[in-house]
């Protein structure tokens, strides 16, 4: 007899999901993530009117701190390869602004995450909004070049799918550490830029620098009309489930950049 078949389903955005779904959400899968959409919400309330009344950081790390050093690693190298090639400046420079925001949360939270994974895979987890296919998630997309970059700089397989996992994940409502700290972080660092999430326990001068070094140019329209269409185009997925009950597209495109 062959070895027992699992019962136990892959994680929502894991690249075993992704291979087996294409990122379709089923209809039990969509009901576990209002939770996380609602809390996401909430947060995003309080964090924009914790900018707009100039909250402190509740730590004294400054910029100096909190900038990350840029890994010179073939796989960052690659990435950034792909990167050029596949995305347009805005969403390149919106993927460096997530790698430097997930960075410095990762840091003030006293998280562990690999520095050369999350820089790379920043790099490259939008490649797929401007690249989409009817019925497959973008970020499938994504992490199909973050498996080419990976291979290109001969990664071992387990970090790969560490990559990939969390490029795969990190548009899953309510993600936890727990799940993916990779994608967690990317999360963290793609919301900070795009809806101010969390933003405030950035210092301001960091913010100012990373909209200088990489700056925003029209960032949220482009990502918006993105986020639209894929929402369009996988009617079951998460894209799809954040703009319907979420309004993400909308939010990107009206919220005013975080400065």
């Amino acid at each position: 007899m062959g070895a027992p078949i699992s019962s136990v389903k892959p994680a929502i955005g894991s690249w075993d999901w992704l291979a087996q779904t294409n990122g379709n959400l089923s209809a039990a899968e969509r009901a576990s993530l209002v939770p996380g959409l609602m809390k996401t919400f909430g947060q995003f309330v309080v964090d924009r009117l914790r900018l707009a009344l100039r909250a402190a950081p509740r730590h004294s790390l400054s910029v100096d701190d909190l900038w990350p050093a840029p890994p010179d690693t073939q796989l960052c190298r690659h990435a950034l390869e792909e990167a050029r090639e596949l995305q347009s400046l805005p969403v390149l420079n919106h993927g460096y602004r997530t790698w430097v925001f997930g960075s410095a949360l990762a840091k003030i939270d006293g998280a562990q995450v690999d520095p050369e994974l999350l820089h790379a895979a920043s790099l490259l987890h939008d490649v797929g909004l401007e690249h989409i296919e009817p019925n497959v998630c973008f970020t499938k997309k994504s992490g199909e070049s973050a498996r080419a970059a990976a291979e290109r700089s001969r990664l071992d397989r387990d970090k790969a799918l560490q990559m990939m996992t969390g490029i795969g994940s990190h548009i899953t409502p309510g993600l936890r550490y727990e799940s993916s700290p990779l994608g967690f972080y990317i999360q963290a660092g793609a919301m900070a830029d795009l809806a101010g999430l969390r933003a405030w326990e950035l210092p301001k001068d960091m913010r100012s620098r990373t909209g200088q070094s990489y700056p925003r140019q029209d960032v949220h329209l482009v990502l918006s009309r993105c986020w639209h269409a894929e929402a369009k185009a996988v009617p079951k997925g998460r894209a799809h489930f954040a703009d319907r009950w979420g309004a993400f597209s909308h939010l990107i495109r009206l919220v005013p950049a975080v400065r």
